[in-house]
């Protein structure tokens, strides 16, 4: 008997060493296994704006919670190029993210990821449709990957309007001629829908705006938020709040990169986007506010354009300016547009 009691107690033994030994071996191979990610992030804004802030917060995020597996550094200030190239270096591997608008040079397609004049002419609207559900978001992020990108969210940087030498004529009437002549980004469905919104557009380049309006070539300036109209507070009389466009960037990557990543650390990534987004979002609106109190500090008279406005606004672009959108991006792109902002063609 008790040579039997200690040949049980031998087998317990035993089976509880075989057990530890591949508990360890499991966990040795899991450890080994782990790929650590040593990955660049380029945004443009200068260090210490709120773009450098939340990049590096998003990157914080995913260091601490992949427990320094994927350790991200942030490069601002354009110091790793502008952001055609940054696209151009993500969709090749230079670098492996950036936080920027997304550059159409590969797909004309992704045009409608920056510049798709009034798709949406309200604050609320914008949010909807660039959110993780909202048909933008899905459309444009279905673009991104044959070209090796991976959109993770849409990063809102503001809501447009122009800064002009004297309040215009009608403001919110798109039928009423303005008779002046207005700087707009050398895009050409944006000199459409300026002309079509009655001004005269010409297309120069933003560094040469501020001399461009000193010496009389244009009367005023378009292709940012209030941020960028603060920034002509000493030479023009007017903001016009016109909403024709939300300028947005991307969170993106390399998509081999993200395709090497496990779900986990995929779910990592889109929740630490995700998480400083919903905060952009939040602090934009209130940004986009402070400015134009501070251009009319500095003397500006502030037109804030009313719903109704908007609404004629945008119905005359998406009437006459749309369909030279369809030259761009293709039928099937617009069909699409078309029926999720409730248009019968």
């Amino acid at each position: 008997m008790k040579q039997m009691k200690k040949m049980k107690q031998a087998l317990l033994v035993a089976g509880m060493l075989a057990f530890v030994a591949c508990f360890l071996a499991t966990t040795t191979t899991t450890v080994a296994q782990a790929k650590v990610y040593k990955w660049r992030l380029a945004q443009v804004h200068p260090v210490d704006s709120d773009y450098d802030k939340r990049a590096k917060a998003f990157a914080d995020e995913v260091r601490e919670r992949t427990k320094g597996r994927i350790d991200i550094t942030v490069y601002s200030g354009g110091v790793l190029g502008d952001w055609v190239e940054n696209t151009e270096m993500v969709m090749r591997g230079a670098i492996e993210m950036a936080l920027t608008p997304i550059a159409p040079t590969y797909d004309p397609r992704l045009n409608i990821a920056y510049y798709l004049p009034y798709v949406a002419e309200t604050y609320e609207k914008a949010r909807i449709i660039y959110s993780r559900d909202g048909f933008l978001f899905k459309m444009v992020s279905e673009m991104l990957e044959p070209i090796n990108l991976k959109g993770l969210a849409v990063f809102p940087v503001g809501a447009s309007g122009c800064t002009l030498k004297e309040v215009p004529p009608s403001p919110g009437d798109p039928d009423v001629s303005k008779k002046q002549k207005i700087r707009v980004m050398p895009l050409k469905l944006c000199e459409l829908t300026w002309k079509r919104l009655g001004y005269i557009p010409t297309a120069i380049p933003y560094a040469e705006t501020y001399s461009a309006i000193q010496t009389g070539v244009a009367d005023g300036e378009m292709g940012g938020p209030p941020f960028q109209g603060y920034q002509f507070r000493d030479i023009q009389k007017a903001w016009v709040q016109y909403n024709d466009f939300f300028e947005t960037w991307w969170f993106y990557l390399h998509k081999k990169l993200w395709d090497e990543l496990t779900p986990e650390d995929q779910k990592i990534l889109i929740e630490a986007a995700d998480k400083q987004v919903k905060g952009r979002w939040e602090y934009m609106m209130k940004e986009d506010d402070q400015y134009r109190k501070e251009m009319e500090k500095a003397g500006l008279k502030i037109i804030m354009l009313s719903d109704k406005e908007l609404e004629k606004c945008a119905a005359a672009i998406r009437k006459d300016v749309w369909p030279e959108m369809e030259k761009l991006v293709g039928k099937a792109i617009m069909d699409k547009i078309y029926a999720e902002v409730g248009i019968k063609r």
